[in-house]
This record gives C-alpha cells, structure tokens and sequence, in this order.
C-alpha cells in the first residue's frame, strides 16, 4: 500500500481527534480556559510517546487514554491549587426535568470505570477496541463491563418509574 501521500499519523489524528477532545476535556472541567491547553499536552504525549517507540495498537484509543491520565492530574492539581469561592453569582436554574435528574443521579452511582466507559462509548463515541485501548484493559472486559452498566441503569431507572 502506498502511504507516501498520507498526511503523517499524528497529524492525521489531530485533524480527526481534536474537536472531539475538546470536547472530551471541555465535559470534565466545565469549558474551562485550559482545555486547549490539554488538548495540545494529549498530543505532545501521544508524539514523545511514538517517538520513544510505542505503537499503540488502536491509535485513537491511546490518545484517549492519554488525554483521561492528564484530564485527572489536572483535577488533581486544579484541587489543590483554587480554593472554593464561597460567594456564588446568580445563575438562573435551568427547568428541571426529573427524569433527566434520576438518570444523573443512577449513572453517578456507579462504579467509576462503568461511568467512564459510559462516556467513552456514548458521548465521545469511541468503538470498543478505542475504549480498551484508552483504559488499558481487554475489548471483552470493555464488552462486559458496558453490558452490565447499561443494564444497570435502565434496572434502575425502571424501578423508579414503576416501583
């Protein structure tokens, strides 16, 4: 196959994963100004990384796994670094819809690693072998661990509506 008119992998990447990191990032920490900031910091890692002589087997998969490492020490330092702002501005509520609500409250009942392969597969549209390379473990634990999240969550949303 020839390559030599293919745009190089990290290149190519960016052009197919940056907005979708942005978005990522942009879920995790509420649009904050840095999320640019960690969308270069993903690819910068990504290219030491392939440089070092990794070769990841899904591409996409390892950037986000890349982008989940940073997206926590950021919590981590932004945690230690900003103090709670006791004064809170007036911000009109958005209309409630308890349906919407109940759903919130079932996904953040779960494990942690059912949440985030929630949201992989879900909101940041990532295939299965994309979510197990991201999370560094085997596609049929990913397989499972979806299945029974999702089954978690209708079960209990089921049995709020009809208790």
């Amino acid at each position: 196959m020839d390559t030599t008119n293919q745009p190089p992998l990290l290149e190519r990447l960016f052009t197919e994963s940056a907005g979708d990191l942005t978005r990522y990032f942009a879920r995790r920490h509420g649009g904050a100004e840095g999320v640019q900031d960690l969308v270069q910091e993903t690819f910068l890692e990504m290219a030491r990384g392939l440089r070092d002589g990794k070769s990841p087997k899904c591409a996409r998969g390892y950037l986000f796994g890349i982008a989940r490492h940073l997206s926590q020490a950021a919590w981590s330092k932004r945690a230690e670094v900003i103090p709670l702002n006791a004064e809170l501005h007036d911000v009109a509520e958005p209309t409630r819809d308890d349906r919407v609500e109940a759903a919130r409250e079932t996904i953040s009942a779960l494990e942690p690693v059912q949440r985030e392969i929630l949201d992989l597969r879900f909101a940041q549209g990532l295939s299965y072998a994309e979510i197990a390379e991201a999370l560094g473990i085997p596609i049929g634990t990913v397989r499972s661990r979806l299945h029974h999240a999702v089954a978690e969550v209708r079960h209990r949303l089921e049995s709020e509506i009809n208790p």
